[in-house]
């Protein structure tokens, strides 16, 4: 464990990222990743419903340069939907109607997005898991964990745009952990750059704004005015293209996102909040829950030993942190959850680590956690679902 998360930063701050690719693990990830994508494709029932629908209407109002009419003293609309969607995945049905000029439809190339959004997070992932644990093994190990998710094959895979969302909230984690190697403040203008535009395809790639903000806050905490000099211009680099999407669809459609808390606080009713979220994260954890239990031992054991390099502590911390408001989401969903799993792979990373020497033993457990994925809808959760 000596390791694990006490590895000094500076030996590795001038190193590039394409230094991982040449590794016979992230080849071999690679692999795994197809593999992973065409059983989600081919076995999964991906289908244009649902939330789906409202997205593609967006998409269509775009292109045909179409002004939604809606009101917002009656029910909730398909109109009124879209329109939300306008807002908060501004560039996230742009890149749609992009794929899908490509592909000749939108649920051809809804599927393209997702797949391109799955290799691209997924690898982004692994590029964070080497550094950080300085091990190919971990990253390989713990990359399999996020692509073979139960909700990143039915729902990131599937006709949504939270994966979207997923893949700037990790790209901006990583440019956060580059900067804790290399002090280069720019990485955190790229980070905060990463944020705003992720914002505009799902606005759960804001959560990364917490591990950018507690990393500054850990450095300058004593230098308040260096904290407010070096903070202040990230907070309008995030917030400030959000602000602007926001006064363009009022001075549009008189919407804000305030209408839509209001109506998710009265949609979601649960006979008991405990259960949902026991249901909702054991089908979202599974097999990565034993694994993830024991990296919590191995760092709660390992906290104070002042061997531990503090900025990876911290960064690990606030990455966890960073899922509490989709926990406190109305909503109580696999979907809105999965903010968690990175994290929880970071943190499985521990025990990873700790028995990186027989990588191997955890390859079962990642088949055992593929199968319950691809069979939680239609096998699992109907076996499971109680009258509770």
């Amino acid at each position: 464990m000596d390791d694990v998360v006490g590895v000094t930063t500076s030996s590795r701050a001038g190193d590039t990222i394409s230094t991982t690719s040449r590794q016979p693990f992230f080849v071999a990830y690679i692999g795994c990743l197809i593999v992973i994508a065409s059983l989600s494709l081919y076995f999964l029932p991906h289908i244009l419903q649902g939330d789906a629908l409202s997205y593609v209407d967006a998409a269509k109002a775009y292109a045909q340069g179409q002004h939604l009419s809606i009101d917002l003293s009656g029910e909730i609309t398909r109109e009124i939907v879209a329109v939300h969607r306008m807002l908060t995945t501004t560039l996230g049905i742009q890149a749609l109607r992009f794929f899908s000029t490509i592909a000749g439809s939108f649920e051809v190339g809804w599927l393209l997005m997702d797949t391109v959004l799955f290799f691209g997070g997924s690898i982004v992932l692994y590029l964070l898991l080497a550094r950080f644990y300085e091990s190919e093994r971990v990253a390989f190990i713990g990359g399999l964990f996020y692509a073979g998710n139960y909700s990143m094959l039915s729902q990131g895979m599937g006709y949504f745009m939270d994966i979207g969302g997923w893949f700037f909230y990790l790209l901006a984690l990583l440019l956060i952990y580059l900067y804790i190697e290399s002090g280069r403040y720019r990485m955190l203008v790229i980070a905060a750059l990463t944020i705003a535009v992720g914002g505009f395809f799902k606005e759960n790639a804001y959560m990364a704004s917490i591990p950018l903000g507690a990393i500054l806050l850990f450095e300058y905490y004593k230098k308040p005015l260096t904290l407010l000099a070096k903070s202040v211009p990230l907070g309008l680099l995030v917030v400030g293209p959000a602000v602007l999407q926001h006064l363009y669809i009022y001075r549009e459609y008189g919407y804000t996102y305030a209408y839509w808390i209001h109506v998710s606080q009265d949609y979601y009713e649960y006979n008991s909040v405990i259960v949902e979220y026991i249901k909702s994260f054991g089908s979202l954890l599974t097999f990565l829950a034993p694994v993830a239990l024991i990296g919590a031992y191995e760092f709660v054991r390992r906290f104070f030993d002042p061997t531990l390099d503090h900025k990876k502590k911290v960064f690990l911390v606030s990455v966890l942190a960073s899922s509490i408001p989709a926990v406190l989401w109305p909503a109580i969903t696999q979907r809105v959850l999965f903010l968690a799993v990175p994290g929880l792979i970071l943190l499985a990373g521990l025990c990873i680590k700790r028995f990186e020497r027989y990588w191997y033993a955890f390859v079962p457990l990642i088949i055992l956690y593929l199968l319950a994925a691809l069979t939680m809808d239609s096998f699992i959760l109907n076996y499971v679902n109680l009258p509770m």
